[in-house]
């Protein structure tokens, strides 16, 4: 194979030479081959002619024992020069007769083998049975070299060289001659293609002189030159696009190499940092931005601005004019690949005036959080004096009430008899208006109680306040036939006492809304909601809703039924959400009008200890 680097006219000569050596010597191969194996095939058929005529011309020798005649028979091979040694061997393998005669019994077969003839390096043996009639007299052995054979091979070699080197010297000649027409278009493309290297002008166009394989190699390279020029003008315009877009960013475009030094920058950073990008070229980054840290930064290339280290980004830096001033910048870097080397390109945004809006932002949100706060006092106040406005109204209300109850009822035993029935009736509903206005003065001071009392959080079994409620509604209870479903309830951290108050309002309501019917149905469960949260629930089957009055439910005084339907003073579901919401959770209902209603309340999920081992 040709070297590399070695010119295509020696590589085609070399070639040409290689190849038409080959040929030549694979059909001289051939030829010795071919004679080989004729001359052996007549040597053969020599020898066993040969050893026939010998063998019938012995017959007689060894029928009558005459030992001399076999002698002068074998001589007569003088004739055959090739034919080196002879015998006759008896019938009892014994050698008869020899030619020459002077050779030792060591120079034949002590016994004669097989007939056939065996053909080796140097010579041919041959074994001729001896017959006559039928019967078998003895055996002729023949001993041929093949001394004729290396004569006429050495004669074909000389031949053989002298016609290949003839040849290849031919060739070679001939080679130098043709393979112009090949070399001198594909060498004109080589050197268009350097020279299109060096000057890096793809309008050149090579010349096409044939129309063969080179001439369509010319075309495709032609054609090739077309889309590179093509492909180069359009590489030029996105780059001066990409130029355009590079300048018109409102940030910074700083690209550096592994080892931090700026290789490109846009106008925005002429801009910001004072420097043309002439001058900026072949600058270290740090000269124009001060690295974050030292303490997680290497000594060397962009590994000191945090890249390849624990450094985040964007992150924030201070960088530096060419001037000397400083001011704050928001930076990200990140590395570009391309063709095995890396190189950094640095996004620098301007944080001055951002920074400035944060300065104002947060002052003015110190003013509002201030502002706030104030609101949020005077609110408060204004809540604990409506509670102690509330509270005192509740509790002053309290001795005239009684003075009320006790004089009407006084009034009731001592005009017993005297009165008549309208009166009496008067007096009733003094009395009664009196109890009435005193459990709603009861609820208002326990819904007062709620909103300032403390929360004391402990861990608290639902299933016992469940357990002490209905136990605690034992007397309404009687006489009625009520069907109690109640799952397992979780444990939860919440106000002992308040919680008490939660079940006590709800299975209350459920006890008292299913009076009318022969056989109440009150279910007691839970299950998880949104991001954990339990969702407690008090279902029943009694008079139900309007679902549009929902959002009434939880106010104060706030009732859908009439007293003559089913007593209350509407404030129970008010301390129910009060009471919720104080613990983070919320309160919501279903229902519907004579078909039932479901009264839920939620607690997060962080006031939940263990929860239920079955859900809804």
């Amino acid at each position: 194979m040709a070297a590399r680097g070695t010119p295509i006219r020696r590589k085609l000569v070399a070639i040409i030479l290689l190849t038409s050596g080959a040929a030549l010597l694979f059909t001289c191969a051939a030829f010795f081959a071919y004679e080989f194996l004729t001359f052996r095939r007549t040597t053969v058929q020599n020898v066993s002619t040969l050893g026939e005529i010998i063998a019938i011309n012995s017959t007689a020798a060894l029928a009558f024992d005459n030992a001399d005649d076999a002698r002068e028979t074998l001589a007569a091979l003088r004739a055959e020069h090739h034919i080196v040694s002879a015998a006759l061997y008896t019938e009892q393998n014994r050698i008869f007769a020899r030619y020459p005669t002077n050779l030792p019994d060591r120079a034949f077969p002590a016994t004669p083998e097989k007939s056939g003839y065996h053909l080796t390096l140097d010579s041919l043996a041959l074994f001729q049975p001896v017959i006559n009639n039928g019967k078998h007299l003895g055996t002729l052995y023949l001993r041929s070299d093949l001394g004729a054979m290396k004569e006429r091979f050495t004669l074909y070699g000389g031949i053989v060289v002298l016609v290949v080197v003839s040849s290849l010297f031919m060739t070679l000649v001939l080679s130098q001659k043709l393979q112009k027409q090949i070399t001198r278009p594909i060498i004109e493309l080589a050197e268009i293609a350097h020279g299109i290297s060096d000057r890096r002008d793809f309008s050149v166009r090579a010349t096409k002189h044939d129309s063969d394989e080179v001439g369509l190699l010319t075309d495709a390279f032609n054609e090739m030159l077309a889309q590179i020029h093509e492909q180069d003008r359009a590489l030029r315009e996105s780059e001066a696009r990409l130029r355009a877009v590079l300048n018109s960013t409102l940030s910074a475009v700083v690209v550096t190499d592994d080892r931090g030094r700026i290789i490109d920058w846009n106008l925005r950073a002429e801009k910001i940092f004072g420097r043309a990008r002439g001058d900026a070229l072949s600058l270290d980054l740090a000269t124009v931005l001060e690295p974050p840290s030292s303490d997680t930064v290497d000594a060397r290339g962009m590994k000191r601005f945090g890249v390849d280290s624990v450094a985040k980004w964007p992150v924030q830096m201070t960088a530096l004019r060419r001037d000397g001033s400083v001011f704050p910048v928001e930076v990200a870097i990140n590395p570009l690949v391309s063709g095995g080397m890396v190189t950094y390109c640095a996004f620098i945004t301007d944080i001055t005036e951002r920074k400035r809006a944060e300065a104002e932002i947060h002052a003015l949100n110190h003013q509002l959080e201030r502002r706030v706060n104030e609101r949020t006092r005077q609110l408060e106040n204004a809540n604990k004096e409506l509670e102690a406005f509330s509270y005192s109204v509740s509790h002053d209300l309290r001795a005239p009430l009684r003075h009320i109850d006790g004089f009407a009822s006084m009034l009731a035993a001592h005009a017993k008899g005297v009165l008549d029935e309208k009166s009496n009736r008067y007096v009733s509903v003094i009395i009664e208006a009196a109890k009435r206005m005193g459990r709603l003065i009861d609820d208002l001071l326990s819904f007062s109680r709620h909103g300032r009392a403390e929360l004391l959080r402990v861990p608290v079994k639902l299933e016992d306040l469940v357990v002490e409620v209905r136990h605690q509604l034992h007397n309404e209870m009687t006489g009625r036939t009520i069907i109690w479903r109640v799952s397992p309830l979780p444990e939860v951290l919440g106000d002992v006492a308040m919680l008490h108050q939660v079940f006590a309002n709800l299975l209350g309501n459920a006890v008292k809304y299913t009076r009318q019917r022969a056989e109440a149905v009150i279910e007691i469960g839970s299950r998880t909601g949104a991001d954990g949260e339990i969702v407690v629930f008090v279902r029943d089957n009694g008079a139900g809703f309007n679902p549009k009055y929902t959002d009434r439910l939880f106010g104060v005084f706030q009732r859908l039924h009439s007293d003559s339907e089913f007593e209350g003073t509407g404030v129970g579901l008010a301390n129910v959400q009060r009471i919720i919401h104080r613990h983070g959770g919320r309160t919501w209902a279903e229902g519907k009008v004579d078909a039932g209603a479901t009264f839920y309340f939620s607690l997060p999920a962080e006031s939940v200890t263990s929860r239920p081992t079955a859900v809804e």
